[in-house]
Order: C-alpha cells, then structure tokens, then sequence
C-alpha cells in the first residue's frame, strides 16, 4: 500500500510510525517541517522523508520569539493543512495528526479514495481544555478557535488512532463508536533504552524525565519529596513551577539528547509521573526499558504498559489524585526498587515494547481495515 503519514509537530512517534510501516513493506512518504538528514538519523530512509522545513521556516521564527498557542499555533496549523491538502501525492492510506490535519483528510478522501486515519495524541480535546482550564498558568493557551478545530477534525477521519486507554475514553465517554478507535500503545527505542545496573555511587530515590510543569503532576512531587526526604533527579525543561535548587533533596538537569537519557534513568531507583493528563507518556515505557519501576497517575498512560512487564507491581498507580496516594505508590515502588540486583530487566520481552512492535500492531490494523 501507499501510505502517506504526516506531522508538523516536529519528529514525534509520527515519523517512528514511517519508518516501521516502510519496514513492513509499504511505500511510505513522511510529510514534516524535519530535515531529511535529521528524519534519517532516525532511521527512516532519504526516498521516505518529503521535508517542507521551508515553508515551516516562518512559523518556527514566530514560535521561537513569541511562543507557542492561541493565534499563532492555530494559523500554524491551518496553513501547513492546506499546504498538504495540495502538495501531498497519492495514497491508499492518509495517517494525519490532531489537531491541523482537516483540509488534508477531505483531500486524501476526495481526491484518492483512500481511508484517512486521525493520530491523537492525548485526550479529547473537551477533557484537555476542562485540564488545562485548572492549571492558572495553562488556562488561556487554548483558544476557541483551537478547540473548534480539534472537534471539527474528529469528523472527517474513518479512523482515530489512540495511544493509550485513557484516551480512548474520553472519546468513548462522548459517545464515539468503539469501532473507530484504534488503540496502540507506543513504542521505544531499544538501542536508546535497554536494562542497566542502578549506579553505586549515592543514587537519586526518584526520577523524572520531562517537562518540570503544573500539568505533569510536579506540584505534588515538590511535596512530597519534602514529606519523605528523598533524593529527586529532574531531567528537562522548568516550565510554570519554580524549581527548589536551593534544596539538597532536588537536582535539575537542563534537556539532553536523548541517548544521553539512559545514563540518568541508571542514576534512579523509581521514575514518576504524576501527571494531569496525558496520551502516553513516552518517557514512561523508557523508564522500563531501563528496568525502573514507574509510579503514576491515572492520566498518565501507565497502566496500559502492565502487559509488557513480568510482575504488575512494577506499575504502581495512584488511587486518587493527591499527595497521600501518591506517597503510598512511591513507598511500594522503592520497596521493590531496593529489592532489585544487577541488571535491573522487568520486561516480559525486550521486543515487546518496542517501535517494532507497535509498528506490527498498526501494520496489522491497516491490513483489517483494507482486507488485504
């Protein structure tokens, strides 16, 4: 088949997806603002990646001195929507991504017969604004505009393709037909991210590997890194928190590349995300590639990596969404972190969890819903 998969949110799972549905045999075209030298470090091959860094160049310049939301992310996403709606060549298979692709999926539908399929990356968008709504320095950054969009561009698509059941409940919960949701947990990269040996040398209680933000739960990790006295290790960007730097219990590390991720996660004894809302969380299955126990939320994705593993204790998810869950869930998880020796594997199989995997997964999806 011909499958045309875009993104214009930069690299993201999308161009994972290419790069393995190629690998099954399709001709595959990866639409994205990505260079192709870039797109090719990842693996994907150069006749794949059709790179329109060109055009996005302009809109990259305003993100960069203005920041990201409102107006300007919705004119984003409505120019490089029609800009593919025409440019694009002909597919059997359209995989776009919530929120820009609507134009394009008319397009693909109209022009070539070919069914579309919607990439969602987190939860509907009515539970994302109600989340988003509660967190003071969140609450503006999504316009009406943004939302209309988002509910629009559920409409057109044959198929929405989640990566987490949580997601796939807030579509439900608003009366979408099971049937239209294809639910496919993502995958990690296994030569990034591989069991390791908790270090010798005074190693952090606990871990987390992205944004430092009200959204990711940090709020009650500040608490109750204070209320326990444990050494927490923080790896990225500090968004709309002040991080304690002057507090000997918590370290920051501004974002890396992510190979250098593995030698932090063998720093740790526990990776947490306590977060507000998510898709799934790809930091997560990273964590237990690496062999660390994962406490988290609800909202996080998390529960739906239990299959991958070899005991479901490994998963600890909170049972309300407050300090005292959350302390409960950490205290259980360094039990068994303290319990682990050598190298640290809770997999059920290495490949299990892989980019692989997932790629066989929509490969097998895609194969269901052409009946070939």
């Amino acid at each position: 088949m011909i499958i045309n998969v875009a993104s214009f949110g930069g690299r993201t799972h999308m161009l994972d997806l290419a790069r393995e549905l190629e690998k099954c045999g399709h001709t595959v075209r990866f639409y994205s603002y990505v260079r192709t030298r870039r797109s090719m470090e990842f693996g994907l091959k150069k006749e794949c990646s059709y790179s329109l860094f060109g055009f996005a160049i302009p809109f990259l310049i305003l993100f960069k001195f203005f920041g990201h939301g409102r107006w300007r992310e919705d004119l984003y996403n409505f120019c490089c929507d029609w800009m593919l709606s025409w440019y694009m060549k002909p597919c059997d298979i359209f995989i776009g991504q919530s929120p820009m692709h609507i134009k394009s999926i008319k397009a693909a539908k109209k022009r070539f017969g070919a069914i579309t399929i919607l990439e969602r990356g987190i939860s509907h968008v009515d539970h994302q604004a109600k989340v988003l709504q509660s967190i003071p320095s969140s609450a503006k950054n999504m316009s009406r505009l943004h939302i209309k969009r988002d509910l629009k561009g559920y409409i057109y698509p044959d198929f929405i393709s989640v990566g987490s059941d949580h997601v796939n409940q807030t579509f439900l919960e608003r009366g979408f037909e099971s049937e239209r949701i294809f639910v496919n947990n993502y995958g990690v990269n296994l030569k990034s991210f591989y069991p390791t040996s908790l270090s010798n040398e005074n190693p952090y209680d606990l871990i987390l590997v992205g944004q430092w933000s009200y959204r990711k739960g940090c709020d009650l990790i500040l608490e109750v890194v204070k209320r326990m006295n444990l050494r927490f290790l923080h790896v990225g960007p500090l968004v709309d928190l002040d991080f304690p730097t002057n507090d000997k219990c918590f370290t920051h590390i501004d974002p890396v590349n992510e190979k250098q991720l593995v030698k932090y996660y063998q720093q740790a004894k526990v990776f947490v995300l306590p977060s507000r809302d998510e898709g799934l969380a790809l930091v997560q299955p990273q964590a237990l590639a690496c062999g660390l126990p994962l406490v988290c939320s609800a909202y996080s994705g998390g529960r739906d990596l239990k299959k991958f593993i070899i005991d479901e204790n490994f998963i600890q998810e909170m049972d309300k969404y407050d300090v005292d869950s959350l302390e409960e869930k950490i205290t259980l998880a360094l039990i068994l972190a303290n319990n682990q020796k050598g190298l640290r594997n809770i997999m059920q199989s290495t490949e299990s969890l892989s980019f692989k995997a997932y790629g066989d997964r929509y490969n097998d999806f895609l194969k269901k819903i052409t009946k070939k």
